[in-house]
C-alpha cells in the first residue's frame, strides 16, 4: 500500500518553496522535531520551525512563567506568571501560527523512549551536561539529530550532531549553473568551450552533465568532473573523447549537484576536541574577535561543571562569589586541556569569564532572535538542504555592556518584564528606551520581527516614547509562512495595523506604537514632514525594494538621523549600521541594477526558460493589460481615441498597425458579448504566437541559414525553433485559450468558461486561415537599431483607421481593466503565463517547467525565510543598543551572512566617501575642487534667508569663494550663468522663484529647501554639498 505523500500548501509555502525547492520542502513536511526549553532562544526557534511547516514540534518546558520571561518570550503574558508552564503558556500560539503543524506540550520525561519519536531533538538553555551526553548518544546511535543551543546574557552558542555519515544533497542552495557549448575537442581528456557572451561560472571540482549536443552524441547525459577551469573553458576530468564522434554543434552544460556526506563528531567527545572532522577551527563571525571562539568553549565547559557542581543551576545574577568560582573552574579546565593536548588557550580576555558568570540567568530578545534563527534553519537541514554547522558556533557581544557593567547601579530586578534588561543595562538605560521615539517603514516579514522585539525590549512604552510604522501594503495568505503577527483573518487587511494591533494586545500593552497606511515618498511629505523627521530619535528600514531604501536612506541624511537597514534572500541577509557623520550611508554603496534580456534574444532567440517566462510576462500586458486599457480609451471615446493614437505613433508603424489591430479585434468580441469571440481570439493568437510567427522566422533564417562568414546561423545561444500544430487534447494549449478568454471575459463583463471540455468543444469549430509567409524585417543583434516591419503596414494601417472610424460602439456595463496579479488562485493569470511560457519553450525545445515554478520567476518572488529574518532582526537590535548606548562606530558592526554554507561576516561600518580636489575629473573632464575640503554625503551647508537670488550668489561667493554657474532645486533651474533669462530674476525672493517655476506655494511644513550649486573657483570647477536653505530664516 502507497504512503499518502503529505499536501504541501504552494500558496502558504510560496517564497519557502523558492527557496528550499520542492524536494526539501517534501522532506521538511515529514520531520518531526522535539524542541527542549521554552525560554528566549526556544520560543524563537520554535516560531520560526512551526512556520517553516514540518510535520510536527513538540515543546518541552515544565518550568513556571515568570514576570522576566516576558522580556524574552513573546508568547508569554502576565496572567501566565506563576500559573502556567512556559510549555503550557507557548502552545496554542504557536498552532495559530501554521494550523498544518502538529504542535503539543509534551510533560513526558526526557530519555531515549521519548527521543524515539522524533527525528531531531533540540536542547535550548538546558545543561545537565549528562542527559545532554545521554541524548546526543542516543540520537547518534539511531540515525537521529542532536542539536544543542543557549544564551547566557550576550553569549550564545549553538551545536550540531548529526552523526558519523550525514548525506547533503545541496550544500549551498544556489541553482545550478549552465551554459552554451560552443565545442568539445577529441582528446585524452576533453576541453569544452561555452559561449563569450558570458562566464560560465564552474569551479574546479564541480561536476557536469551535457544535453543536446550535436555530433559528439556519446557525451550527452554524462556525467564528469572538472578542472583546469577558466572562464569560457574547461577540461573533463577522465573523459577520453579520441574516439567520440567530432562535436558539429549546440549543447548545454550543466552543473549536476552531488551529494556530499559530512560526518560529527559526538558531543561528549567534541566538548574536549571542539573541531570537527576536516577543521582545525571552529567557525569565527568577527575577524577582529580571532581565537575568542575557543575562549567561549572553554567557558562553556565551565559553565557545565558548575552546573554539575551546583544542582543544575547557573552562576546567579551579579553573584561575585559565583563568578570567581567560574573563573577557577575554567581556569582548571583549561590547565588539564594543556596536559592533555586538548584545546587551550594562552589567557582569557579580561573580564571574559564574568561577564558570561554575572549575566548568564538573563534573556535579551535581540539575541534570541539571532540565535533562535540560526538554530531553527540547523534543524531544518536536517532534510540534507544546505551545509550543516560543523559543529560549534560561539559569539560574544560584550561590546554591548554599559561601560563598568560589573560596577553599576540601579540594576536590581524589580519584578518587572524588563528585568533582563535592568539586570544588565540599569534602570537609567532602560528608562531611555522606554522613552525613544522612532520611525519604522514596512510592516512584513522584517517589520513584524522588529515589532516583535521592540515590544519585548521596552522601546516606546513610556511617557513621550513613540515608534510610528507604516506600510501601504496588504496581508495575503504567502505572507502567512514568514511574517508571523498575521493571521488567516488578517489576509486582505493592512500590515501596519494588524501588525502593531497584535503586538499591542498580545505582546506588550504599554507599547506606544501608531500604524499608517501611507508609502514613503515624496507625495506624502505633508505627512512625513520636517517636524516629523526632526522629532525622530532613529529610523528603521523593513522595506524590500532599493527605491524605498534610497528615498528613506536620503531622508536619514538630510535629517541627520540614525538608519538601520537589512535585507533579506532566501537564506542570505545583511545588516548595515548608519550612523550621521561616521559611516556611509546607503547610498554610497548600491548593488548594480539586475542585469537585463536582450529585446532581440527574447522577441526571437530564447535559449533559457526564463527567457520564455519574461517574454510570456511581457505579452501579458500586451495581450490582456494594454490592449484592453486602448481598447476602453476607445469604446469611451472613440474619436479622440484615434486623433491622439495617430498623433503619437504615425512614424512608429510596426507599434501603430499592432495598436489598431488590437483594439479592432478586442472590439468586435466586446460587441459580440459572448465566451466563444473570446475564445476565438484566443484560438487566433495561438495560431500567431506558436506557428505564424515561428514560420515567418524559419522562412527568414532556414534550419540550414548561414552567417555571411559561411558559419551556421542556427549556433551557439540561437537555437532553432519548431513549428507547433494546435491540439485540443493537450494542455497546455488548451489552457492557452481558456485563460485568455476568461481573463478577457473578465476584462468586458462576460460569463467566463471554466469547463475545459466545453472551450474543446468550441475549439474544434474554430476554423484558422492558412499562414502565408510574408516578407518581415527581423532584428538577430541587440546593436541593430532598425524598427521590425512589414511591407505592407501603411496600407494596413489606414484600413484599420477607416473600419475603426465606421464601427458602431458603446460602453454597455462595467469595464474592468486589470494588473498582472500572481497569488490569486482564481484569475487565470498563471495559468495564462504559464502555458504561454512552456508553448514558447517547447517551440524552442527547452525544458518546459510548472506553473509554480513560472509563478516564483514572473511574480519575481523574492525567496524568504523566517529563519534568516529573525536572525538579521536580532543582530540589528543589538546594534541599536549599542547606538542607543553611545558606543563608537569602532564597536558597531555590518554583518553578512548566509545560513545556507553557514557563513557569518561582521565588521566595522566603513567610514563616509569624502569628496576630494582631483586634478583630473572622468565626468568634467578637468581639475575639480571640493568646497569644504573632504565633505561628505552628510555635509550640508546651511544659508539663512529669506534672501534675493542676488544675495544667495553673493553669499556663496563672499563664504566660499565659489562663482555660481547653475543653481538648482529639485526640477526647478533658479539660475543660469550661460542664460540671459536669469539675469531678471535676481532682484527676486529665492522661494518665489521655485513658487513661480512650479506654479506652488513652497508648503508651511517645509522648513528649508535643498539647493544644489554648480559653480567654479579660480577657474577650476567646484563641487559643494548640497544647501539648506532656510527660506523663512531659523
Amino acid at each position: 500500500m502507497e504512503i499518502e505523500q503529505p499536501k504541501i500548501d504552494d500558496n502558504l509555502y510560496s517564497r519557502q518553496i523558492a527557496t528550499y525547492g520542492a524536494e526539501a520542502m517534501g522532506k521538511l513536511v515529514k520531520l518531526r522535531v522535539l524542541l527542549v526549553g521554552l525560554q528566549g532562544v526556544g520560543i524563537e526557534t520554535a516560531k520560526n520551525l512551526v512556520l517553516a511547516g514540518p510535520k510536527s514540534v513538540h515543546i518541552v518546558d515544565n518550568n513556571k512563567v515568570q514576570m522576566r520571561d516576558l522580556g524574552s518570550n513573546f508568547f508569554s503574558q502576565e496572567s501566565h506568571v506563576g500559573k502556567s508552564t512556559r510549555a503550557e503558556s507557548s502552545v496554542s500560539q504557536l498552532k495559530e501560527l501554521n494550523p498544518l503543524v502538529d504542535v503539543q506540550a509534551i510533560t513526558s520525561e526526557l530519555g531515549p523512549q521519548l527521543y524515539s519519536q522524533y527525528d531531531v531533538v533540540a536542547f535550548t538553555d538546558f545543561y545537565n551536561r549528562e542527559k545532554l551526553i545521554e541524548a546526543d548518544t542516543y540520537l547518534r546511535e539511531n540515525s537521529k539529530g542532536f542539536i544543542y543551543t543557549g544564551n547566557l546574557g550576550l553569549y550564545g552558542f549553538a551545536f550540531v550532531d548529526f552523526g558519523k555519515e550525514h548525506i547533503v544533497f545541496d550544500t549551498d542552495g544556489v541553482n545550478p549553473r549552465n551554459s552554451i557549448v560552443v565545442n568539445i575537442t577529441n582528446d585524452a581528456e576533453a576541453i569544452v568551450t561555452t559561449h563569450e557572451d558570458k562566464r560560465h561560472g564552474f569551479s574546479d571540482g564541480d561536476t557536469v552533465t551535457f544535453r543536446e549536443v550535436e555530433g559528439m552524441s556519446e557525451i550527452n547525459g554524462q556525467k564528469y568532473k572538472i578542472k583546469d577551469v577558466k572562464q569560457h573553458s574547461f577540461v573533463l576530468e577522465g573523459c577520453n573523447s579520441t574516439e567520440f564522434k567530432a562535436y558539429t554543434g549546440q549543447g548545454i552544460v550543466e552543473q549536476v549537484k552531488v551529494p556530499t556526506p559530512f560526518e560529527f563528531k559526538s558531543f561528549e567527545k567534541s566538548l574536549q576536541e571542539p573541531f570537527a572532522p576536516g577543521k582545525n577551527e571552529i567557525d569565527l563571525l568577527d575577524w577582529e574577535k580571532f581565537g575568542v571562539p575557543e575562549q567561549l568553549h572553554l567557558i562553556l565547559n565551565g559553565v557545565l561543571e558548575f552546573a554539575s557542581q551546583n544542582n543544575q543551576t547557573l552562576p546567579r545574577l551579579h553573584n561575585q562569589q559565583d563568578a570567581q568560582k567560574l573563573v577557577e573552574i575554567v581556569n582548571k579546565i583549561n590547565s588539564e586541556n594543556k596536559a592533555a593536548s586538548k584545546v587551550t588557550v594562552e589567557s582569557f580576555s579580561k573580564g571574559f569569564i564574568e561577564n558570561v558568570a554575572l549575566f548568564a540567568n538573563t534573556n535579551l530578545s535581540p539575541i534570541a532572535s539571532f540565535w533562535g534563527g540560526i538554530v531553527a534553519q540547523e534543524i531544518i537541514k536536517f532534510t540534507g538542504k544546505y551545509t550543516p554547522l560543523r559543529q560549534w558556533l560561539h559569539h560574544e557581544i560584550f561590546e554591548a555592556l554599559p561601560e563598568n557593567a560589573a560596577e553599576l547601579k540601579n540594576n536590581v530586578p524589580k519584578g518587572s518584564r524588563y528585568d533582563d534588561y535592568i539586570s544588565i543595562y540599569g534602570e537609567e538605560f532602560v528608562d531611555k528606551l522606554q522613552r525613544q521615539k522612532s520611525f519604522m517603514i514596512g510592516a512584513g516579514a522584517l517589520g513584524c520581527e522588529y515589532l516583535k522585539m521592540f515590544s519585548l525590549m521596552g522601546l516606546s512604552t513610556k511617557g513621550e516614547g513613540k515608534l510610528t510604522v507604516t506600510d501601504d501594503d496588504q496581508i495575503e495568505v504567502s505572507n502567512l509562512n514568514r511574517q508571523f503577527l498575521f493571521r488567516r483573518d488578517n489576509v486582505g487587511k493592512s500590515k501596519s495595523e494588524c501588525a502593531a494591533n497584535a503586538v499591542k494586545t498580545k505582546m506588550n500593552p504599554d507599547f506606544n506604537v501608531h500604524a499608517k497606511t501611507l508609502r514613503v515618498c515624496p507625495e506624502t511629505e505633508e505627512q512625513f514632514n520636517d517636524h516629523f523627521w526632526n522629532g525622530l530619535d532613529f529610523v528603521v528600514n523593513a522595506v524590500d525594494n532599493v527605491k524605498a531604501r534610497l528615498f528613506v536612506d536620503g531622508r536619514c541624511v538630510w535629517f541627520q538621523k540614525a538608519l538601520f537597514e537589512a535585507g533579506t534572500l532566501g537564506t542570505q541577509c545583511n545588516a548595515q549600521v548608519i550612523i550621521p557623520k561616521c559611516t556611509q550611508s546607503y547610498g554610497d554603496s548600491v548593488d548594480p541594477p539586475e542585469e537585463g534580456i536582450p529585446l532581440c534574444t527574447l522577441k526571437n532567440f530564447p535559449n533559457q526558460i526564463e527567457h520564455c517566462i519574461q517574454y510570456s510576462r511581457d505579452k501579458f500586458e500586451e495581450y490582456l493589460v494594454d490592449g484592453p486599457n486602448e481598447c476602453i480609451k476607445y469604446i469611451q471615446d472613440q474619436k479622440r481615441y484615434i486623433q491622439e493614437t495617430s498623433a503619437e505613433y504615425s512614424n512608429k508603424p510596426g507599434i501603430f498597425r499592432a495598436k489598431l489591430e488590437t483594439v479592432k479585434k478586442l472590439s468586435k468580441a466586446y460587441l459580440g458579448g459572448r465566451i466563444e469571440d473570446l475564445i476565438e481570439l484566443g484560438r487566433n493568437l495561438w495560431a500567431e504566437n506558436f506557428h505564424n510567427q515561428i514560420a515567418s522566422l524559419l522562412n527568414a533564417y532556414p534550419v540550414d541559414a548561414k552567417t555571411s562568414e559561411g558559419a551556421p546561423f542556427w549556433s551557439g545561444p540561437k537555437r532553432a525553433p519548431q513549428i507547433l500544430d494546435f491540439d485540443s487534447s493537450d494542455e497546455q494549449c488548451l489552457l492557452f485559450v481558456q485563460s485568455f478568454a476568461n481573463i478577457l471575459a473578465h476584462v468586458f463583463g462576460i460569463p467566463q468558461c471554466s469547463d475545459a471540455k466545453t472551450v474543446q468543444e468550441i475549439v474544434s469549430k474554430i476554423e484558422i486561415p492558412k499562414f502565408v509567409p510574408k516578407k518581415i524585417q527581423i532584428k538577430v543583434d541587440e546593436k541593430d537599431k532598425t524598427e521590425e516591419k512589414s511591407e505592407d503596414d501603411d496600407q494596413i494601417i489606414s484600413n484599420l483607421l477607416e473600419e475603426l472610424q465606421n464601427l458602431k460602439i458603446s460602453q454597455k456595463g462595467q469595464l474592468n481593466p486589470i494588473e498582472f496579479e500572481k497569488d490569486d488562485p482564481t484569475n487565470w493569470h498563471i495559468e495564462f503565463v504559464s502555458s504561454m511560457a512552456n508553448l514558447r519553450a517547447r517551440n524552442y525545445k527547452i525544458k518546459e517547467v510548472s506553473p509554480f515554478q513560472v509563478k516564483i520567476i514572473a511574480g519575481k518572488i523574492i525567496p524568504a525565510l523566517a529563519t534568516t529574518t529573525a536572525m538579521v532582526v536580532g543582530a540589528l537590535g543589538m546594534e541599536i543598543i549599542k547606538y542607543l548606548l553611545g558606543k563608537p562606530v569602532s564597536q558597531m558592526r555590518n554583518s553578512f551572512m548566509n545560513l545556507a554554507l553557514p557563513l557569518f561576516l561582521f565588521s566595522e561600518p566603513l567610514p563616509p566617501i569624502e569628496s576630494k580636489d582631483k586634478d583630473y575629473d572622468e565626468v568634467l573632464m578637468g581639475p575639480v575642487k571640493a568646497i569644504p575640503p573632504n565633505f561628505t554625503t552628510w555635509d550640508k551647508i546651511t544659508v539663512v534667508g529669506p534672501m534675493t537670488l542676488q544675495q544667495f550668489i553673493d553669499h556663496i561667493k563672499e563664504k566660499y569663494n565659489v562663482d555660481s554657474s547653475i543653481i538648482s532645486s529639485g526640477k526647478t533651474c533658479m539660475y543660469n550663468s550661460y542664460s540671459s533669462d536669469s539675469s531678471e530674476k535676481l532682484s527676486w525672493d529665492v522661494s518665489k522663484i521655485i513658487t513661480e517655476s512650479t506654479g506652488q506655494q513652497v508648503p508651511d511644513y517645509k522648513l528649508f529647501l535643498e539647493i544644489e550649486v554648480c559653480g567654479e573657483i579660480d577657474g577650476i570647477d567646484a563641487t559643494m554639498p548640497t544647501i539648506k536653505y532656510a527660506y523663512k530664516g531659523l
